[in-house]
């Protein structure tokens, strides 16, 4: 009996292991605006859509909720969803991506991590 407890442990180990990197590692290796690349829009974004955090306690205690954003791709506005992210330096804090507009259209200002 102790072999099969031991190995149903070990399964169980298996499993859990597999299923939290699956939440907690991200779905595309997107920068969040964060690229350097200066993107413009002669036409005004969408309005933010409300999107909260899809659980209420992050996967890693470190971890942040990163809301979505709307960025430019193709020549349209397309809604990229938010995300759980740690960062880079204790105590950091997200400063969102936003659209301002400027001589040549809307603007977009990559989202960053800054230091506090």
């Amino acid at each position: 009996m102790p072999k099969r407890s031991a190995a149903l442990c070990a399964g169980a180990l298996a499993v859990a292991t597999l299923v939290t990197g699956c939440v907690v590692a991200p779905a595309e290796p997107y920068a969040y605006g964060n690229s350097g690349a200066v993107v413009v829009s002669s036409e005004a974004p969408p309005p933010l859509r409300y999107e909260p955090a899809p659980v209420a306690v992050a996967p890693i205690a470190t971890q942040v909720w990163i809301g979505g954003f709307w960025d430019w791709s193709g020549g349209r506005y397309v809604w990229r969803e938010g995300r759980w992210a740690a960062p880079p330096h204790h105590g950091d804090r997200w400063v969102p991506r936003e659209w301002v507009r400027g001589p040549h259209g809307w603007q977009a200002r990559g989202g960053h991590w800054e230091r506090r």
